[in-house]
């Protein structure tokens, strides 16, 4: 078997059936055509309410895959970003990975905060990697205003964070590295946020450098689209192949 053989296995495994064309994309930023330094003022990122803490970092020292950049976040670094229309209806899901670099430590988690057009800390989905997960190893999604550490960070690694988000009955399933760990959990403040219109990204606290999030979709469905899914995952073939 030739290595172009491989390749093609590996896709399959890696790709399986979850995609599909034709999607809606409200939003995707691998980072990599960003400048390096803070995120804010770029690509539409600002600091702000709720937080109002400072920028989270544009680098190329970490990234997901062979090439490119990611958004790096130490202590007390904080971004959001505005859609623009707001996403008001439908399925649409959520596709982000993360690195952990410091799991165990009381005060440093990632956020991944979704909201209307209040932008306030009782959001509409909300995703907490590390202490505020409710176990400082663990990822937690909120149930309403209860969060529940459903998965383990692996430190050092990249992971895999896919949102289903319901947006009609504000309801979301969320998988870890292609495990269902929330299915079907409720969204934080129903009352006021019934729609998406921003995401926000980093940490309002926390000692030192937390993490880094990468390769970022946000679109209509339930899946990844075909191109995308090929894109972001094309590195961790050949890397699995090299490996072979």
């Amino acid at each position: 078997m030739n290595k172009f053989t491989l390749l093609t296995v590996a896709l399959i495994v890696v790709f399986g059936p979850a995609v599909v064309l034709g999607q809606v994309i409200h939003y995707e930023q691998n980072f990599d055509n960003l400048k390096e330094g803070d995120a804010d003022g770029q690509d539409g990122w600002a600091v702000g309410a709720p937080a109002n803490q400072a920028s989270t970092i544009i680098t190329s020292d970490v990234k997901h895959g062979p090439i490119g950049k990611s958004m790096e976040v130490n202590a007390n670094q904080e971004v959001i970003r505005d859609f623009d229309p707001m996403i008001d209806s439908g399925i649409n899901f959520l596709s982000i990975w993360f690195l952990f670099e410091n799991p165990g430590v009381a005060n440093n988690t990632l956020h991944i905060y979704m909201g209307e057009a209040t932008r306030e800390w009782s959001a509409g989905p909300v995703i907490r990697i590390g202490a505020q997960s409710g176990d400082p190893n663990k990822v937690g999604v909120h149930d309403g205003n209860t969060v529940k550490p459903v998965g383990d960070i692996k430190k050092g690694e990249w992971q895999h964070i896919f949102a289903v988000i319901d947006v009609d009955n504000q309801t979301y399933t969320v998988s870890l590295d292609d495990v269902v760990v929330a299915d079907n959990f409720s969204w934080r403040n129903p009352a006021n946020h019934k729609a998406l219109g921003w995401l926000m990204l980093g940490f309002d606290g926390g000692s030192d450098l937390i993490g880094y999030y990468d390769d970022i979709v946000f679109g209509e469905g339930n899946a990844l689209p075909l191109a995308v899914a090929a894109r972001n995952k094309l590195a961790m073939a050949w890397g699995t192949l090299k490996k072979r």
